[in-house]
């Protein structure tokens, strides 16, 4: 009796050890499953944020990319645009150097026209001279600097032109006018002068009771006075032919030869 009593003792305790056993395993397992859920859940979370940093990440990438790109493009853009305002530059800058040198050929043209008109002046008669001195007095003075002149090229061009044109249209005719003249014995009266151009020209006074005649030759200092009062009678006749008022025949008038 005592040894089955013995016997169900230790098997009891068999039992008791075997039950708590499978409790701590239990307890274990719970705790394995506990901690395998929540690393579960930890590299879940860690999965969802890395494929969030990563779409991030690859936006930024993205859009960095495309700023690149879009500043590539205004880069190759104004680089365009500079080598367009090189060449503008350049190209500007050779008509520039072609406009100074057309300038430069007009102010030496216009020069050596005024030259030449301010030679030619003296050689004008005085009836010449009254009715473009407006024009002449235009021109610039011979010792003026270029910087010196207001007057622009064209301004003093048709100044010239205008000087040029009325004397070749006189030289190109023979002209009648009334001029008042003075004497070399102090005497002034009204007379009319026959002009050949700017060749030579006759006067001649209207009283035939006192013949008064004279020939005018050009020089570099004026139109000289010849005085003929023996050829007063003849002088009248060509300027009464010039203007009709006699009959076209021969008049021989003296002349002078320079």
């Amino acid at each position: 009796m005592a040894a089955f009593t013995l016997a169900v003792s230790a098997s009891a305790q068999q039992a008791a050890s075997a039950t708590s056993a499978d409790k701590d395993y239990l307890q274990l397992a719970r705790e394995l499953l506990n901690k395998y859920y929540e690393t579960e859940k930890l590299l879940g979370q860690e999965q969802a944020d890395w494929r969030l940093g990563k779409e991030l990440l690859q936006s930024r990438v993205d859009l960095m990319e495309a700023q690149l790109k879009e500043l590539a493009t205004k880069t190759a853009d104004e680089n365009s645009k500079i080598t367009e305002s090189d060449t503008e530059r350049v190209k500007l800058d050779t008509e520039n150097q072609e406009l100074a040198k057309t300038q430069t050929m007009q102010l030496d043209a216009i020069e050596k026209l005024e030259a030449r008109v301010r030679k030619l002046w003296p050689l004008l008669p005085e009836i010449l001279q009254t009715k473009v001195r407006g024009q002449y007095e235009r021109m610039p003075a011979a010792d003026m600097s270029r910087a010196d002149i207001k007057a622009s090229i064209g301004e003093r061009f048709l100044a010239v032109l205008a000087v040029l044109n009325e004397t070749t249209k006189f030289h190109s005719d023979v002209t009648v006018v009334n001029e008042r003249r003075k004497l070399a014995s102090g005497q002034e009266l009204e007379v009319e002068t026959l002009y050949f151009g700017l060749g030579i020209g006759y006067f001649a006074g209207a009283d035939p009771a006192n013949p008064v005649a004279g020939m005018l030759v050009p020089s570099e200092t004026g139109w000289e006075v010849v005085e003929i009062p023996q050829a007063a009678a003849q002088v009248a006749d060509a300027i009464a032919m010039y203007k009709s008022a006699k009959l076209a025949e021969f008049v021989p008038l003296p002349v002078k030869i320079r």
